[in-house]
């Protein structure tokens, strides 16, 4: 089965889970305030219910409970905290981005397998440990994440993703490429697709933070990794090894 993963927008790093939830609660509030007057709230004994201000937008949530434990961590890992394994997911709740000037958390895209996709950021986080080494380390951390979905304004003029667009290089995807790079993978491997037939070939997981370094290589930014992978025909980049074709730089439109 696919395990939760968490894609940096600006890195192309990405980390999964120890652990998948058992439980995703997703709940979403509608753009909407209680109507104002100078006095105070509108409203009135022969309503049935408040006057409402439709605002536009909204917020919409994911809320997740991970457990990681140091005897599930990876035979290749040395784990005596389990926070070396959640400090990660931790930090996303940082103010570790700047964006004109301005401290945030990182934009982060919540992915897992292909039926989840959706771009954030982690806005809470809490851990509860229950159990200890000698030393007082802590061995298993259940964690409580909040995930808040980014509003796909943001791509819309005046919006911030779109006045970040206008300081990246343009890409031009109708040209022919001016060279292919080869992923190489990390060396694990997992099947062709989750219900792959019994007996299928493996494939490579490829390290999605390798997308970003070769954006930064050749453009001079980790943000291009879409256009790559878009060039490519790349819809899984987690699960994708080959060679990436990539396109070569267009002209801003006047």
């Amino acid at each position: 089965m696919e395990r939760v993963a968490f894609l940096i927008d600006n890195t192309g790093e990405h980390f999964g889970c120890l652990l998948n939830p058992e439980t995703v609660v997703m709940s979403r509030t509608a753009g909407v305030e209680p109507r104002r007057s100078a006095g105070g709230r509108l409203t009135g004994a022969g309503l049935a219910d408040d006057p409402l201000l439709f605002t536009g937008g909204g917020h919409t949530e994911l809320r997740l409970d991970l457990l990681f434990d140091v005897d599930l961590a990876p035979s290749n890992q040395r784990v005596t905290d389990v926070r070396q394994m959640t400090r990660p997911i931790w930090k996303l709740a940082e103010n570790s981005t700047e964006v004109d000037k301005k401290r945030r958390p990182p934009g982060v895209h919540f992915l897992w397998g292909r039926a989840w996709d959706m771009p954030g950021i982690v806005t809470e986080v809490a851990e509860r440990f229950d159990r200890f080494a000698a030393d007082g380390s802590p061995l298993r951390s259940w964690m409580r994440l909040v995930f808040v979905r980014v509003g796909q304004s943001a791509d819309d003029e005046g919006g911030e993703n779109y006045e970040l667009a206008q300081r990246l290089p343009v890409v031009d995807l109708t040209a022919p490429p001016v060279d292919t790079v080869a992923v190489q993978g990390d060396g694990s491997f997992e099947t062709l697709v989750p219900d792959a037939p019994e007996g299928a070939p493996p494939r490579p997981l490829t390290p999605t933070r390798e997308y970003g370094i070769i954006s930064m290589l050749t453009y001079g930014t980790p943000l291009l990794v879409k256009q790559i992978l878009e060039f490519s025909n790349v819809d899984d980049p987690l699960h994708f090894a080959g060679r990436l074709s990539i396109p070569p730089l267009g002209e801003k439109p006047r």
